[in-house]
């Protein structure tokens, strides 16, 4: 057991120390612990996507529903590598916004499908997320019985790659809905069941003006306006990240690995020490997002 945890205390690297940060009365030390907790994260998260156990050892791989699963912590934990490398030594708030809003909604979708523990749900994650592949399915088909049969080389390809995504899914074409929908309910009922309903305001709703380029986006991110003159100008100026942009995130992917690695991995004795990181990592990520807070109030006017 002593070398199993060497070896996985090796894999996630020592945990950042924190002790400095209640006292610590400069933002930018501040900003640098929260990014390297992040950090950290990420190294809890790529490890949490490749766990396997004896069966998926044995047989090479996952199960489809247990590698969406396992593909949404992958795809985590490469938007919070780009993340890191764009702020590690920039101001790109904004962004950094954007990666964020789709880390988080991965997170959100990982705990739901883990607590929900129902088939149908990912059923339906895969079917919804093949409604465009079905409307150019259909689309492909209807020029085709325009031409008479004939089909074009393109189309061979693009019909080709289709059928290669359905086997794969385990999914008829035919099976699809072309038009729009969405997946147990919609991500503000899937929250409502994690009973966290109010982070779809926060984490969601407004994260999204980053993501659309909505008008606040354009004139909080990318515009000055003079309250003289009543007029705008052009913003080329990168705005700051802080360790808001790390906190928050980093703790709602916590929050959806760990019942990951209770659900699948619950039987192999040498997880608990992975589970132990997880909850020490979230109390030190709450430590200096307080101590950070409480800083920004005292420098408030």
């Amino acid at each position: 057991m002593e070398g199993t945890a060497a070896a996985l205390n090796e894999m996630l690297g020592p945990a950042v120390d924190i002790s400095s940060a209640t006292l610590e009365t400069n933002r930018h030390k501040l900003d640098a612990l929260a990014f390297e907790l992040y950090k950290e994260t990420t190294r809890v998260l790529n490890l949490g996507a490749h766990i396997l156990d004896r069966d998926a050892s044995a047989s090479g791989g996952l199960p489809r529903n247990q590698a969406i699963c396992a593909g949404l912590m992958v795809r985590m934990t490469k938007f919070m590598i780009a993340l890191m490398q764009l702020t590690c030594s920039d101001n790109r708030s904004e962004v950094a916004l954007s990666l964020t809003r789709s880390i988080m909604e991965s997170a959100f979708n990982l705990e739901f499908l883990v607590c929900a523990n129902d088939d149908r749900h990912f059923d339906q994650f895969v079917k919804f997320s093949l409604g465009p592949e079905r409307e150019l399915y259909d689309r492909i088909q209807a020029n085709i019985a325009k031409r008479n049969g004939d089909v074009l080389p393109i189309e061979k390809r693009m019909l080709a790659s289709i059928d290669d995504l359905c086997e794969v899914s385990g999914v008829e074409i035919s099976d699809v809905n072309p038009k729009h929908g969405n997946w147990g309910g919609g991500l503000k009922q899937r929250l409502e069941f994690l009973n966290k309903e109010e982070q779809y305001l926060y984490m969601h709703r407004l994260p999204s003006h980053a993501v659309h380029g909505t008008w606040v986006d354009l004139y909080k991110q990318h515009l000055k306006y003079d309250a003289k003159g009543k007029v705008f100008s052009p913003d080329p100026d990168w705005g700051p990240t802080d360790a808001r942009a790390y906190g928050p995130t980093a703790v709602l992917v916590l929050n959806a690995v760990q019942p990951y690695v209770k659900k699948f991995f619950s039987a192999i004795p040498e997880t608990e020490l992975l589970l132990t990181r997880i909850d020490d990592l979230r109390d030190r990520i709450f430590a200096v997002d307080s101590a950070h807070e409480a800083l920004m109030g005292r420098k408030q006017p």
